[in-house]
This record gives C-alpha cells, sequence and structure tokens, in this order.
C-alpha cells in the first residue's frame, strides 16, 4: 500500500492539496460530509482546492488505496424533510500505516507564549512516506504516534530526548492531567504526610494485637495448675 501511495504522490506537481486534504481529515477525526469538505477546502473557506471534480477524484484514489473510508448515508433533504437524500462522507482510515504520521507533514512554530501555529513541510507527501517507511507492522499504533510527536517536537525547538520528556511533563502538568509532587502546595504535602502517619500508625496498632501482654503470659501456668 506504501509503495502504491508513493508512485500515486510522485505524479502530484503539487503536493500541497492533497497533504491538506490528510491533515484536515485527521484533525476532523470522524466521517465528514463531501459537502462540508468542498465549502471548507474550496475557494469558498480559502483552501488548495478550485474544483470540486479534482477534489472528488483524489477523495476516490485514496479511498482505492485505502487510505479512506467513504461511507453513503441517505439523510433527510435540507429544503424538504419529506424528502431523501444520499450523502457522501468520508474519513481518515485508522487502519492505514500514514494515519499515525500525517501530523509529521506540518512545522510547529511559536507565535506568542504558549502559542504555536503549523505550516506544511517541503514536500510534505514524500516526507510522510518517509516517516511511513520507517515503522515496523509489530509496533502499536500508539506508541508509533508517540515516537513521531517526540521526534517532531525535538526537531522543532532542537532540544534532546530528555528536554522533549520534561516539556511533554510540564504541559500536561499546566493541563491538570498529571500533578508535579515537587510543585504541589504546602496544604497537600501536610494532607499527605497525615494520611502516611495515619497508614502507619494501623499498622503498629495491628501488630501489638496479636502479641500476648505480660500479665496473661504469668497467668498462663495457674491456669493449667487449676484445671
Amino acid at each position: 500500500m506504501l509503495d502504491e501511495f508513493a508512485r500515486y504522490t510522485a505524479l502530484q506537481r503539487d503536493q500541497m492539496p492533497l497533504a491538506m486534504l490528510l491533515v484536515y481529515l485527521k484533525r476532523k477525526g470522524g466521517f465528514v460530509q463531501l459537502n462540508q469538505i468542498w465549502r471548507e477546502l474550496g475557494p469558498t473557506g480559502g483552501g488548495p482546492f478550485w474544483n470540486q471534480t479534482t477534489l472528488i477524484n483524489k477523495l476516490d484514489k485514496l479511498e482505492r488505496l485505502g487510505v479512506v473510508v467513504m461511507e453513503k448515508r441517505i439523510l433527510p433533504s435540507p429544503r424538504a424533510e419529506a424528502k431523501k437524500k444520499t450523502n457522501t462522507f468520508y474519513r481518515l482510515s485508522p487502519a492505514t500505516p500514514l494515519y499515525p504520521y500525517v501530523y509529521g507533514m506540518l512545522k510547529i512554530y511559536k507565535e506568542e507564549q504558549d502559542r504555536y501555529s503549523s505550516q506544511l513541510v517541503d514536500k510534505p507527501l514524500d516526507h510522510l512516506c518517509r516517516l511511513a517507511g520507517r515503522s515496523s507492522a509489530s509496533d502499536p499504533l500508539i506508541g508509533r504516534e508517540l515516537e513521531v510527536a517526540k521526534e517532531l517536537i525535538s526537531e522543532v525547538f532542537s532540544v534532546g530526548g530528555d528536554e522533549v520528556r520534561m516539556m511533554i511533563k510540564e504541559r500536561m502538568v499546566r493541563k491538570g492531567m498529571i500533578r508535579d509532587r515537587r510543585r504541589a502546595s504546602p496544604e497537600e504535602k501536610t494532607e499527605e504526610k497525615a494520611k502516611a502517619e495515619k497508614k502507619e500508625g494501623g499498622k503498629v496498632q495491628v501488630g501489638k494485637a496479636k502479641r500476648p501482654t505480660r500479665r496473661k503470659r504469668k497467668e498462663a501456668p495457674g491456669q493449667k495448675e487449676s484445671e
């Protein structure tokens, strides 16, 4: 499949329209109606496609290659609810080897503090084929996508692997996804310490309850004699 896609991209005089179509479908995530794709990627939305026939031909070719999935749905007509019309929907196939690397065609740059923008790299489809060609079929999908994201961050900011992991962790802390123990508030630290002490105290009490007292040990022989 990758070889066929590479041959198809080699025929593209301008790689930007097809690359923008793949990025668009990846960002949408699910099925997108053909009319919406044309509205947002056509001349009305300032997109790269000036002819709807060209857009449809590219989508059909991507479907034959297994890159996208097409679905027909019968929906009520917006003008007359009594009438029903067949609508065409497309989505990027998660099963394609290209799926984890679509965002690899983007170059991320910093506009303001904590605000980033992106644009396509030079010859984005060639870059996509190179990224997908390095992957192994046995690798998990999520793991491959994470590795590509780390590699992309490393290239954009010119930092090593340790710095990339630190940047990701700091962003997750700011988003509230994880807590940084080094920056925990005094109240949180006090609460954690109290919980730990309470837990340790419970363990000591349980241990003492199992041991017999000195008085019981002395009374034990006398009880046997009386019996």
